[in-house]
């Protein structure tokens, strides 16, 4: 059988390598294309090759690795991972060719982080070992770091370095919830083995509440801070805004946090101390972040941090759905992560267009773009239109199932969020309205509109917000059966 998750993996780290030694930009550019298409290829033929109404583990693979230690070489992938293997896949070579005529130093490094990026992303989503996870996770922050304080704007080296500490911190207190699971596991059997369904496994036998407390609050915690989530997200407006466009849309893919939750957290929520008090923790916070991030977003005048603190409250839609606890309520969240990768990768898109033609990205210093940028204005509208839930859109699929069916469980929370649709609604049209209509401000000068890789790039992606956002069946029925397996296995936990 072909070992298509190695292969997925290894692909892009391996053709990052060979874009680090080349010598001119059209290099890079060709080597970093052909890598990300390969991958691209294998994913679809993973893809169709998926049985979505099976929950078990498909494509697996497992060799031992450190014997002594319990660790294995072990991958798989279900209906939580394969709807963001294919997002990565689809979106990551439409970047290529978004920057394709970019002018920049050091190219070989550039589309080589980009790669690396890519495996360390699709690693962790297919990794079935903790150890494993953890390095794969790791390895993300090596290349947004350096396309941040490399590539980024005046404010590059604070933002990177924030990103970098707050994340790896965030990281460490995960690491010391891992090792909290597997020293417990192995003092229950006498054997080693950091597998993470038998370390999840073995998470309720442990004798003290306030132990299985701390060692799930460390996990979450890890999660949350990437995810991020209200309060931890003062690193993301800073990393996102200072990115170059290629760093934004990357991070808009790091969809790991989000799959942790579903991997792990919410398994695990049943068998803590006090699940009612981490459920409540879990739905207020997403709820918070909704209400909190929607205003902080409509009051920036630079375009680019509305965006990134839109995303932000576009965040809590996944920790509100997980708090909901249905296996329907769960696939809402999931889906969000799968639209919201589609729909801010147009959206940083845009705004590195509109920054790169005009010289700015002040809102009130736009104006009447519409006129003169025509292909950008439609392709924009569409993802703000997304982006503020308009039916029809992925953005709607996504919230309304996490509304209507989070408020079984937790419906105080639901009320709280609904406030943010409000404010979100808010700040896409000021936004939309201030930069693409009115009069054309003359004094940003001439400007150009989407060039032709541009357009195709961002088309493609905006048609499958369309595509998917009417019929969203070809990942959300994976989505569902994967939901309805954590619901049994949070069953099987203790509820």
């Amino acid at each position: 059988m072909l070992p298509v998750l190695s292969l997925i993996v290894l692909i892009p780290l391996l053709f990052s390598a060979f874009a680090f030694l080349t010598k001119t930009r059209e290099q890079a550019r060709v080597v970093a294309l052909m890598g990300t298409l390969i991958t691209l290829i294998l994913t679809l033929y993973m893809y169709f090759s998926f049985d979505s109404s099976s929950a078990a583990m498909q494509f697996e693979e497992l060799a031992s690795w450190i014997p002594s230690l319990g660790i294995n070489y072990h991958l798989g992938v279900d209906g939580i991972s394969m709807p963001l293997i294919l997002l990565n896949a689809i979106v990551i070579p439409l970047l290529i060719l978004f920057t394709w005529d970019d002018v920049r130093s050091t190219p070989n490094r550039f589309y080589g982080l980009i790669l690396a990026m890519q495996g360390a992303v699709i690693g962790v989503f297919v990794s079935l070992d903790f150890f494993l996870f953890y390095v794969f996770w790791e390895l993300t922050l090596i290349p947004l770091f350096f396309m941040v304080n490399i590539w980024g704007g005046p404010n590059k080296r604070h933002a990177s370095i924030k990103f970098f500490i707050y994340t790896h911190v965030a990281s460490l207190v995960m690491l010391l919830g891992i090792f909290g699971l597997y020293f417990a596991a192995w003092d229950q059997t006498g054997v080693a083995n950091m597998g993470i369904a038998h370390l999840m496994s073995h998470f309720p036998m442990i004798g003290s509440g306030i132990a299985r407390d701390a060692i799930f609050l460390a996990l979450l915690f890890g999660f949350l801070v990437k995810l991020p989530i209200v309060p931890f997200h003062s690193w993301l407006p800073d990393a996102y805004a200072e990115a170059p466009t290629a760093g934004s849309v990357l991070f808009i893919l790091l969809k790991i946090a989000g799959y942790g939750i579903f991997r792990v957290i919410l398994p695990m929520l049943p068998a803590t101390g006090t699940p009612d008090m981490m459920i409540t923790i879990l739905g207020l916070l997403g709820a918070v972040s909704i209400v909190y991030g929607a205003f902080l977003a409509l009051s920036q005048k630079d375009l680019k941090r509305m965006v990134a603190y839109s995303s932000v409250s576009h965040m809590g839609f996944v920790a509100l759905g997980a708090a909901g606890l249905v296996a329907l309520s769960i696939s809402g969240a999931m889906f969000q992560q799968f639209s919201h990768g589609l729909i801010m990768s147009i959206m940083f898109m845009s705004v590195g267009v509109i920054q790169a033609s005009t010289g700015t990205r002040v809102i009130n210093d736009l104006g009447g773009l519409a006129t003169k940028m025509p292909k950008l204005a439609v392709i924009m509208m569409l993802a703000f239109m997304a982006s503020l839930g308009l039916p029809g859109l992925t953005g709607f699929i996504a919230e309304f199932m996490v509304f209507t069916f989070s408020y079984v469980n937790v419906p105080t929370f639901v009320i709280l969020a609904l406030f943010g649709v409000v404010i979100t609604a808010g700040y896409h049209l000021w936004a939309m309205q201030r930069t693409m209509f009115g009069v054309y401000n003359g004094k940003i000068g001439e400007v150009f509109d989407l060039s032709n890789v541009q357009t195709f790039s961002m088309a493609v992606i905006a048609l499958l917000v369309l595509y998917f956002g009417l019929n969203p069946s070809p990942v959300l029925d994976m989505m569902i059966t994967g939901s309805n397996e954590i619901v049994s296995l949070m069953a099987a936990m203790g509820v």
